[in-house]
């Protein structure tokens, strides 16, 4: 079976370029199923941006004009790609979407905030309100140095003129909605509430 570089879900087209993720967030749709409705997203080989590009233009049903960087992974895993592609869409006139963790920076040992000019908004899993919590939900790879490496993300991403929006999954309940809420309004930054999918969009 081929490997999906490019998706559709409800119209839109959303590009996988990785499975790799620095985190192993507890309501992963990776821990359910293996892609999204009829779409397997499980990766035998990550692609180039040519790969993208061609798998992108082989796309039928697409509605929208906005393309989505969200696949089975965190995209930043693989700046070389997301660049090169979102340069590409950008060129072509699309409006771009990054969802990320926002570890980005921790995982390729430098600030990429600029290096992701071209999306038109960067949106943020910001998971919970602190370092024991969000350690705890999205069990990463960085430990306690996860929740403070996304906040400072978030910001570089503002402060280069990016829209940034957080979101978190709302089973973390409403005193820990709560809680982010405050911590996003002290950045100046929305934050917009996800409703948990337990069906992989089936």
């Amino acid at each position: 079976m081929a490997d999906n570089y490019v998706y559709l879900l409800d119209g839109r087209a959303y590009v996988n370029i990785t499975n790799r993720c620095a985190n192993a967030c507890a309501f992963c749709i990776r821990n359910t199923g293996d892609g999204v409705k009829d779409t397997p997203l499980w990766l035998e080989r990550e692609p180039t941006a040519d790969d993208v590009m061609r798998a992108f233009a082989a796309l039928e049903g697409r509605t929208d004009d906005e393309i989505v960087f969200c696949g089975f992974g965190e995209p930043t895993e693989k700046m070389d790609v997301l660049a090169e592609c979102a340069k590409r869409f950008k060129a072509a006139g699309y409006r771009l979407r990054l969802n990320t963790n926002g570890l980005g920076s921790l995982v390729n040992c430098r600030d990429i905030s600029k290096e992701l000019k071209d999306f038109d908004v960067v949106s943020v899993s910001l998971n919970q309100s602190n370092t024991q919590k969000y350690a705890e939900i999205t069990r990463s790879k960085f430990g306690d140095a996860a929740f403070g490496a996304v906040l400072d993300f978030a910001r570089s991403c503002k402060n280069a003129g990016i829209a940034v929006v957080f979101t978190v999954v709302d089973t973390i309940g409403v005193d820990d909605i709560e809680e982010c809420k405050a911590v996003a309004e002290k950045l100046g930054i929305p934050l917009r509430v996800r409703e948990y999918v337990p069906d992989n969009y089936n």
